[in-house]
């Protein structure tokens, strides 16, 4: 049985692996007596750059205030304008609103389900001040396109890779190819430090800035314990920064999992390949199909339900796999649609169809190492029969006559 928020369920949506090189690691940084700021985090910090083959790494508490540090780094704020997807975890829109710059929604392209680079150049101003682009579920395809539009309107990129660290198109590798590079080690991912984030880039002044800002601006000897150059320990603040730093502790157990990331992908791989020899011949339910030049390192497993389900049908079927203690979660919701976000931009529902089609039939589904194929089988006979069920429900509506919702 495992808890998660409190709640007793059979089958997670998730579940950190913890191994006991990590217990060690941690156990190492809590005998160092150094909190935070110690060596653990600078080889966490090393390892992340070489990973993502970046000269800088900045770690810090979460994946969101890696964003708006990032964001605030690049000088964007009132006035600004930033293009995001409006199909995206809403970090991306929570952190461009905390700079005070104004989110300009993107609808998605139906092949990738990132970022359509054609709407987002009409949605380009001379306002425009950066583009906040992530890899949905993991998948870089279309990125090309993305940084192609990025140099042509002379717009950083940011790059929220937190859903793909591992992933490559190409040559090139998540975490390449913005100007900034962010992620977030939640206790989904396949690195996970709890709670945490990093920082990646070749800019060296904004890493510079970056490393001040998590340390409430400051840009003394102990915000840059790896330089060699002579900073001194008198407190200079240049920024109005943030209590931002990733602990010692956290640190070390990230640094445990990034050691083994590509052992922890070639299993996630063996999950995917598992749930797509049981789901892939099922009509109504449509796996992602990276394009061959793409490989994934599967952050999470997510299912879209075919054109004939409505949020509401898609909601009815996460509701009974909750009946039955499997985890399940609408991944993601319209980012554009958001109520607070609504609140400020005036979105209503339609202006952005692609994206609102994609959040209204997304299943995401127990995802992690640690799952047994026993419970993959439970898993998908418990989503194929509730699809099911929910689908003759909607036909027997019609032959008697009823009224069944739309799809859209």
């Amino acid at each position: 049985m495992h808890y998660l928020l409190g709640e007793k369920i059979l089958i997670p949506l998730y579940k950190p692996n913890f191994t006991q090189n990590d217990f060690d690691s941690v156990a190492q940084a809590m005998r160092s007596g150094c909190g935070t700021m110690g060596p653990k985090l600078l080889e966490f910090e090393r390892q992340m750059a070489h990973t993502t083959r970046r000269t800088h790494a900045i770690g810090v508490n979460s994946g969101s205030l890696a964003i708006e540090i990032s964001l605030r780094a690049l000088g964007i704020g009132p006035g600004d304008e930033v293009l995001v997807s409006a199909f995206a975890y809403s970090a991306n829109v929570n952190s461009v609103l905390h700079v005070g710059a104004t989110p300009v929604f993107v609808d998605v392209n139906s092949r990738t389900m990132n970022m359509d680079p054609v709407a987002a150049e009409s949605k380009a101003t001379p306002k425009t001040r950066a583009m906040l682009v992530a890899e949905t579920f993991g998948n870089p395809a279309g990125f090309p396109d993305l940084i192609a539009l990025c140099s042509r309107l002379e717009i950083p990129m940011i790059e929220n890779g937190t859903e793909g660290l591992g992933s490559t198109f190409g040559a090139d590798n998540v975490g390449r190819f913005g100007r900034i590079a962010c992620f977030g080690f939640f206790a989904s991912r396949p690195i996970t430090t709890g709670e945490g984030g990093m920082i990646v880039t070749h800019d060296d002044h904004v890493a510079a800035a970056c490393r001040a800002m998590r340390h409430q601006g400051r840009v003394d000897r102990i915000s840059f314990p790896h330089q060699s150059m002579d900073l001194g320990t008198k407190m200079e603040h240049l920024y109005d920064g943030y209590d931002g730093r990733l602990p010692e502790m956290n640190a070390a157990l990230g640094l445990s999992q990034l050691l083994r990331l590509d052992q922890t992908i070639a299993r996630r791989a063996e999950v995917v390949q598992s749930y797509t020899q049981r789901l892939g011949g099922e009509s109504d339910i449509l796996l992602l199909n990276p394009p061959q030049d793409c490989t994934m390192s599967w952050s999470n497993f997510v299912v879209r339900l075919s054109d004939r389900f409505t949020k509401d049908d898609r909601d009815q079927i996460i509701d009974g796999m909750h009946r039955l203690d499997i985890g399940a979660a609408d991944w993601w919701p319209c980012a554009a649609l958001l109520p607070h976000v609504r609140k400020i931009t005036g979105h209503q529902a339609g202006d952005f169809p692609l994206a609102e089609r994609l959040s209204h039939r997304t299943i995401a589904l127990p995802f992690y190492e640690t799952i047994s194929q026993r419970e993959i089988d439970d898993v998908c006979q418990t989503l194929i029969t509730l699809i099911g069920r929910v689908g003759a429900s909607r036909e027997e509506k019609k032959d008697i006559g009823g009224s069944t919702s739309t799809p859209h």
